[in-house]
């Protein structure tokens, strides 16, 4: 799929945000379940297949670690801010906070109902982001924003991550970007079957001259779902792993679209009708 350049940009609050692949509206409930310890607790785990090169930590850790990519030297507005990493650490570790929080640790969401669920992303996430939060749990939306899986399915191992961290800038103001898809082996634990679920992300925070976070836009996609059994389950993720051809086709579509060129570019963070973030019918399940 081609994609295109970056385009006018228009800023847009996250509670503003269209949410895809789901386009359902999904409500929330409690958390997902505690992960199988490791892979080999699976007949076959479809993450150990990936290619390494695209996939750069399993951990937020690792995640942490990977280099900011661009010159600040190229950028007018990153004057001020140089070309020291360091000085985005408080804005990194409030983006990292927040992915942590809603995607990297689904089994810390077990048990919590819709308002503790909230409570805990909303603790983890940069202060101008949670009235946002607050509108998307308004709206169903949580899904979106907070992995927990229904039962009885549970994650497997560690996730696997492809991330690019960059220095951009719209118009007048610097920016800190995050392009990620997060990749989850999830199991049925009575039938045993075995497939994945994947989120694209793209953040982008605002900064202050001491690269201080100020502000911030978040789009999600969510592939590898039954939607319409997730909205029935009040917004728990319910993966497509049943023994019907819908499922495996939606599974198939997963690896082939998501799993297979995971790298979100900065082109496509920045473009607000990338069609990255644009949703599909195929790696994600509808009601009919």
């Amino acid at each position: 799929m081609s994609t295109p350049g970056p385009g006018p940009l228009r800023r847009r609050s996250m509670a503003a945000l269209a949410v895809a692949s789901g386009g359902a509206l999904l409500g929330a409930g409690c958390g997902g379940t505690s992960p199988v310890p490791t892979s080999t607790d699976v007949d076959r785990d479809p993450l150990a297949a990936l290619d390494d090169a695209d996939w750069d930590a399993r951990s937020p850790e690792e995640l942490r670690a990977l280099p900011v990519q661009g010159s600040a030297q190229d950028l007018s507005t990153w004057a001020d801010l140089g070309e020291e990493d360091g000085v985005l650490d408080t804005a990194r570790d409030a983006v990292l906070d927040f992915v942590t929080a809603a995607y990297l640790t689904p089994e810390e969401l077990h048990g919590l109902d819709d308002e503790d669920a909230l409570d805990r992303i909303s603790s983890a996430s940069p202060e101008f982001w949670h009235d946002g939060l607050r509108t998307v749990w308004d709206e169903g939306n949580r899904l979106f924003y907070a992995l927990a899986l229904a039962e009885p399915f549970r994650t497997v191992g560690r996730p696997a991550i492809c991330a690019d961290w960059h220095r951009s800038e719209i118009e007048d103001v610097p920016i800190l970007a995050l392009g990620t898809t997060i990749a989850w082996t999830v199991i049925h634990t009575e039938t045993r079957a075995v497939g994945v679920l994947a989120y694209r992300l793209g953040l982008m925070v605002d900064l202050e001259d001491d690269g201080t976070p100020s502000d911030g836009d978040i789009r999600v996609t969510v592939h590898g779902l039954d939607g319409c059994a997730s909205s029935e389950q009040d917004g728990l993720a319910v993966p497509a792993l049943e023994d019907d051809e819908r499922h495996r086709s939606v599974q198939r579509a997963t690896h082939d679209q998501v799993l297979a060129s995971p790298r979100v570019p900065l082109r496509d963070v920045r473009n607000e009708d990338s069609p990255l973030f644009a949703g599909d019918e195929d790696t994600y399940l509808y009601c009919d």
